[in-house]
This record gives structure tokens, C-alpha cells and sequence, in this order.
């Protein structure tokens, strides 16, 4: 084929789309909707307070970063203190859909807490931005500080119920649940601390590192 003859086949060729930011994004129902846009504006928001701090953050830059108004925001929170929960919230919801991912596809308790990294850790430094407001509490109110502590609390245990299954079932070597918790959770929790979404490796790739490591440290050879 002639440059020519390649030139017009490809203008021919129609262009994909850009995809539509998600606060436009058409739904279902109204209830989809809702949904939809209140987790676009807790996204957009964690990234911000997790690059720059909460307290350096208002509402009218995450509604301009959304290309909606302030008012519009309140639709969905009723102030700042409130959103910020809701970042936690999420967080904490991720964590436990990619726990429960992990449960439900691998069978020993090595593999489950292999699988749980490999599925959270791309989640926390990919749509959620690896948000470093989430290891602090301090912005929220006594109420949602007790239940925020009280869901980790719930999420530690079930991590530490997969490490003694995995002592157990012998593809862990016998260890201390909780402190082998503390270890690798300690190491993920810190990812905020340093990730760049710039930088040299992406969250796929931090999980298999950090897979490698616990493989080193507590799986049985």
C-alpha cells in the first residue's frame, strides 16, 4: 500500500472517544447516579488532601477540580469534616472488597493474603491516589473516629484469622498473627508516604515486591 493509500485508510479509521469524566457519566437510575457522582467528588477529594494536606485543601477547589459548584457538594456532605470521613470510609471499603476478592479465589492462608496485597495495593496507589490523610484520624469527629477505629479493628482481625489459617493449613510458618499483621500491613500502610504515580514502578509492581517479601518472611519453604 501506497504512503498516500495508508494515509486515507487511516483517516478513515474513527477515533476512540476521551472518556467522559465520571461526574457526567450517564446512569440507570437516579439512585446510580447519586452514587456515582458522591464518589467522584470522595476520589477527587482524597487525592487532594492526600497530596497536599486536608487543611490546605477548600471545597471550592475540589468543586472546580469537578467543574461544579460549591453548593452542588453539599448534595452529597453536609461540610469538609464530613467528606473526609468519607474518604476514610471508602478506603476502608476497598480494603474490604479486596480482602474479600482474595478469600473467595485463593484456598490457603498464604495465598489469600498474597492475592489481598496483589489486588489492594494497586488499588490504594491507582484510583484512590494513595491518599496519606487516611493514616490520621485527627480531622474527624469522636463518633466517626470510634466507628472508623472499630472497622479497622474488625479488618485486622480477619487478617490476622488468614495468617493462623495459614499456620494451620502449613503455608505459613508459625509466628505471632498479630505482629505478622503489624509487619506487612505497616509496609503498605507507609506506601502514601513515599509513592509517586510518576515514578519508576507502578502499584502492580510495589504489590509483587511486597509479595516477595512476605514470601521471605513468613510463607513455608
Amino acid at each position: 500500500m501506497s504512503t498516500t493509500a495508508a494515509g486515507r485508510a487511516a483517516s478513515k479509521t474513527p477515533r476512540r472517544a476521551a472518556p467522559k469524566p465520571k461526574w457526567n457519566n450517564a446512569v440507570d437510575s437516579r439512585d446510580e447516579q447519586y452514587q456515582l457522582k458522591k464518589k467522584a467528588v470522595i476520589l477527587e477529594a482524597a487525592r487532594a488532601f492526600g497530596r497536599r494536606g486536608a487543611a490546605n485543601v477548600s471545597l471550592d477547589e475540589i468543586a472546580a477540580a469537578l467543574n461544579v459548584t460549591k453548593p452542588a457538594l453539599y448534595y452529597y456532605f453536609k461540610n469538609k469534616q464530613d467528606l473526609i470521613y468519607e474518604c476514610h470510609e471508602l478506603t476502608m471499603q476497598v480494603g474490604d472488597e479486596a480482602l474479600q476478592k482474595a478469600i473467595e479465589s485463593e484456598r490457603t492462608g498464604y495465598a489469600r493474603i498474597a492475592a489481598f496485597i496483589r489486588i489492594y495495593v494497586p488499588a490504594l496507589t491507582g484510583e484512590l491516589g494513595a491518599p496519606a490523610l487516611l493514616r490520621s484520624d485527627s480531622a474527624l469527629t469522636p463518633a466517626q473516629v470510634k466507628r472508623t477505629r472499630e472497622r479497622r479493628r474488625q479488618f485486622d482481625l480477619r487478617l490476622r484469622g488468614l495468617v493462623e489459617d495459614g499456620i494451620r493449613d502449613g503455608t505459613i510458618l508459625p509466628c505471632d498473627s498479630k505482629f505478622a499483621v503489624n509487619w506487612f500491613m505497616g509496609a503498605v500502610a507507609s506506601i502514601p508516604d513515599w509513592f509517586d504515580n510518576q515514578g519508576e514502578r507502578t502499584g502492580e509492581q510495589i504489590a509483587e515486591i511486597f509479595v516477595s517479601f512476605l514470601a521471605r518472611g513468613i510463607q513455608r519453604a
